[in-house]
């Protein structure tokens, strides 16, 4: 019903967020594995599992896999298929690897055995580290000072001086504390 009051409410909580660097960092990440993988299998479902389940910034992750998938899609992707033929096939040290994983019953079902999902997460697992640090550093450095002059803005201060915006917003923050 009070819908239009929430309006400043909402905007003076997202001013508010919590975010640690890290948070921004893993969604990075995971919007990397996602963004490196056919989105049509099971390993696709699994990580958008893991996107729902675990402690990653899920705006991070919806604002870079776009990123990633169009860098996966203008030539990325026949990079992560050569690399998964050749850990697939011509690496023999793992073929016992590959026999046991793709032979275990649950492991079987994510689409290992594809070239493209074993290509796409090795050049995921490659490149995860770099991308994690400097996505944390333009965090760090860029974004996150950004948000502060947000929060000591006239808006935000303005809004805390409505009662029902102060009851809104410390409603969130004890949900936030709740799920945390």
């Amino acid at each position: 019903m009070y819908q239009f009051v929430n309006i400043p409410a909402r905007v003076l909580s997202i001013l508010q967020l919590y975010i640690t660097p890290g948070q921004v960092a893993r969604g990075v990440c995971l919007g990397l594995f996602l963004g490196f993988i056919p989105f049509n299998g099971p390993m696709a479902g699994l990580l958008f599992i893991f996107f729902l389940i675990f402690k990653v910034n899920r705006f991070s992750t919806v604002i870079v896999l776009p990123l990633f998938k169009l860098v996966y899609i203008l030539g990325v992707w026949r990079i992560a298929e050569s690399l998964g033929g050749y850990l697939l096939i011509d690496v023999r040290f793992f073929s016992g690897f590959w026999s046991v994983v793709t032979g275990l019953p649950i492991l079987a079902l994510l689409d290992l055995n594809n070239t493209l999902v074993a290509g796409g997460l090795a050049l995921s697992f490659i490149f995860c580290l770099p991308v994690y640090f400097i996505s944390k550093v333009i965090y760090i450095k860029g974004i996150e000072p950004r948000f502060k002059d947000l929060q000591n803005s006239k808006l935000a201060r303005g809004l805390t001086r409505f009662k029902f915006v102060n009851k809104v917003v410390a409603r969130m923050d004890y949900i936030r504390s709740k799920t945390e």
